[in-house]
């Protein structure tokens, strides 16, 4: 009789604790948001998609909010693998088959494009992607081993301190590479915007001579100044990040938060303290109608300005948004509209 009533005991142990490990499973397959976690964040971490994300928990947007609790698709686990998921090489050398946590911008630097010259290439109206889509690419792939040899794309100085432009190329990548500011660069070629072409010559050091003389491009965009700041210059670079992701806190080119991006851009061409939104809206002045390079401000979680952008004109304006990383949006569309602050102008 003792016998039996231990092995009755010990089955209720075991019983208990298959229940106990079936409800850690169960248990696995929610999680609850945190500070900085965005839709696409999550779906990065536990190896599925934004529309996976979206559709299991019957989200209408891409909006979630902090202690939401979120359902993660059972094709994923709770604990995501620390086996880093390498992509796999393009189908032939110039496609390119689009994998889980990609983005254009990892894409693009992937295969050394630019996100523009890739959304070009495919005729991507937007920055949205979806996996095993085919995109053609035209780049070498960074991802794949490295060799010893020396790039051919790495910026050569002639003998006469000039630089041939090459695809790609901006003022300020130019300028960063041969340790200039972008004024000083467009002061010694003679400049008045911030367009060069590809195989256009440059000098590139203060006392460069060349007897070939420098091409100056025409444009229509004029090259104004917003304070202490180079309007064309300031959307140039800007412009030079759709495609980046969000990073919460972020201030480089491998994520950005909101004040992160406006930090970034603005530091090109001056020096400056790294604002929050907040502190960008109490250093900046109001304007009543907001000129290109002005920022933008909106409430968006709380009480005061917790989200910015700088304004393009034409009711756009560009942004890093916890959703769609680094893209330009319209003043009139209907989640920024209700959530629009004003316009201030930047100087410092």
């Amino acid at each position: 009789m003792k016998k039996r009533q231990l092995a009755l005991s010990l089955g209720a142990i075991v019983g208990g604790t298959f229940l106990y490990q079936a409800s850690a499973e169960a248990s696995a397959s929610t999680v609850q948001v945190k500070a900085g976690d965005t839709l696409w964040s999550l779906s990065t971490k536990y190896h599925t998609t934004v529309e996976a994300l979206k559709s299991v928990n019957k989200l209408s947007s891409n909006t979630i909010h902090i202690g939401q609790t979120l359902s993660i698709p059972s094709a994923s686990t709770s604990q995501p693998s620390n086996k880093e998921e390498k992509p796999s090489a393009p189908a032939t050398g110039s496609t390119y088959k689009v994998q889980s946590g990609d983005t254009l911008w990892k894409v693009a630097t992937r295969f050394n494009m630019s996100v523009e010259e890739l959304k070009r290439l495919n005729a991507l109206s937007s920055n949205i992607i979806y996996i095993n889509q085919t995109l053609k690419v035209n780049g070498s792939n960074s991802a794949s081993t490295p060799t010893t040899s020396k790039p051919a794309e790495t910026p050569f100085k002639d003998a006469n301190g000039t630089y041939k432009v090459q695809r790609g190329d901006s003022l300020s990548k130019i300028a960063s590479t041969f340790h200039m500011s972008v004024s000083e660069l467009k002061q010694i070629n003679g400049l008045t915007s911030n367009t060069i072409y590809v195989n256009q010559q440059l000098k590139v050091s203060k006392s460069s001579q060349t007897t070939t003389p420098t091409t100056k491009p025409s444009t229509s965009t004029p090259s104004t100044s917003n304070g202490t700041l180079n309007v064309s210059q300031m959307i140039s670079d800007a412009k030079r990040y759709i495609g980046v992701p969000y990073k919460w806190g972020g201030t480089t080119p491998s994520g950005f938060d909101c004040s992160g991006f406006i930090y970034y851009v603005t530091k090109q061409q001056i020096s400056t303290t790294r604002y929050t939104t907040a502190g960008y809206w109490s250093v900046s002045t109001p304007v009543s109608n907001p000129q290109p390079g002005d920022l933008v401000f909106f409430n968006t979680y709380s009480s005061g300005p917790t989200h910015m952008g700088i304004y393009l004109g034409n009711r756009q304006f560009i942004h890093a948004g916890s959703s769609t990383g680094v893209t330009i949006a319209s003043l009139d569309n209907s989640y920024w509209s209700k959530r629009y602050l004003g316009a201030k102008r930047f100087s410092k």
